[in-house]
């Protein structure tokens, strides 16, 4: 085998290596309110309702604060505090809940990315008019 294609092989096989490892570590383990409590300090996604009563936003320092409680989306039995440290996302008010990743740590949820959910603009009497769209999240 001539030289140049064996480099181009290492080449090949540390790119695929290194590719894997990536897209292994994007990945995030999608859990219930119950089980991101039970492991902290490990990143996980946990999707929620949003109680809105409990939200507040303020500025802590001059770092913007987002704290409110999600219930789980299975009855409402088990609840979590999230804490978001960054500009409270534009459509939340409007949202009805939230899948959160980050981390539980001193018993609270520290979430570093927030996926909002809002309902369906396509709900109620044109759902049955629209079906495929009455899917379709929009804020």
């Amino acid at each position: 085998m001539k030289p140049g294609a064996i480099i181009a092989f290492i080449v090949l096989v540390a790119a695929a290596i290194t590719t894997f490892l990536s897209f292994s570590q994007a990945t995030v383990k999608h859990v219930t309110i119950a089980e991101a409590m039970a492991s902290p300090g490990k990143t996980v996604q946990v999707p929620g309702q949003i109680l809105k009563e409990t939200v507040s936003f303020r500025i802590h320092d001059k770092q913007p604060e987002l704290r409110f409680v999600i219930v789980d989306m299975q009855g409402g039995s088990q609840h979590m505090t999230v804490v978001y440290r960054k500009p409270r996302p534009e459509n939340f008010h409007n949202a009805t809940s939230v899948e959160a990743i980050g981390q539980y740590k001193d018993g609270v949820f520290e979430a570093s990315t927030l996926l909002v959910k809002c309902p369906s603009k396509y709900q109620g009497k044109d759902a049955a008019r629209w079906p495929f769209a009455a899917r379709r999240l929009s804020c």
